[in-house]
């Protein structure tokens, strides 16, 4: 059984507010992470129409992203620019994306992983590297959901739990399957399935309008 340690821990209070990078976070179960935007209901997918188990807590690993940089010659940028909370030493992109379904071990609080995360257009914005959506595509981490809280701390070993993969457990939202695949290689009927409906906006407006502001 390969693990991994926790690099990084990072937080940002709000959505687009600055990162704030911890040694020490404190898991709360179905919540998220003390003091991050998700945990405070204030994060760009914190909108009551788009409620998934998931947007508890990301993570990533370092290896993967740095290992996509380097193959497609994108120029580096700081982990935390991608926003995700922990960042991972030691396991692969690959062993991440294979977590999901699974239960995972971390320090002594236990996750379990419900869907890969996908880079986003304002994020390539943000960092200021184009093409980043399409280089980073399938390293960028997971979402996963708290079983177990606790503290965890820089230094903490993440592994997937042995005989623990449940896949009628994972839930992925309201994402539709396009969501899921590259841009490069998605079709004109791919787009068009991740397109929101007039009549459909208006009613998650009326839902939520400050978080559907957010999403847009």
């Amino acid at each position: 059984m390969k693990e991994g340690k926790i690099e990084a821990i990072y937080i940002a209070h709000k959505a687009a507010a600055s990162v704030e990078s911890l040694k020490t976070a404190k898991l709360i179960p179905g919540v998220g992470i003390e003091g991050d935007r998700y945990a405070l209901q204030t994060g760009t997918y914190s909108a009551k129409f788009m409620n998934e188990p998931g947007k508890d807590l990301t993570m990533v690993s370092a290896d993967g992203v740095e290992e996509a940089i380097a193959r497609t010659g994108m120029e580096p940028f700081s982990m935390g620019d991608l926003r995700r909370n922990i960042v991972i030493r030691g396991l692969s992109a690959k062993a991440l994306n294979d977590m999901v379904g699974h239960e995972v071990s971390m320090g002594k609080s236990c996750l379990f992983v419900h869907r890969r995360t996908v880079p986003c257009k304002y994020r390539e914005a943000q960092c200021k590297r184009p093409g980043l959506m399409n280089n980073l595509w399938g390293v960028c981490g997971v979402n996963c959901e708290i079983l177990q809280g606790g503290e965890i701390h820089v230094g903490d070993a993440v592994f997937m739990m042995p005989n623990t993969y449940q896949p009628e457990r994972v839930d992925i939202g309201t994402k539709p399957p396009a969501f899921f695949i590259r841009p490069i290689d998605r079709s004109a009927e791919d787009v068009k399935e991740m397109s929101i409906p007039p009549f459909i906006g208006m009613i998650m407006c009326f839902m939520d309008q400050e978080g559907f502001q957010r999403v847009q």
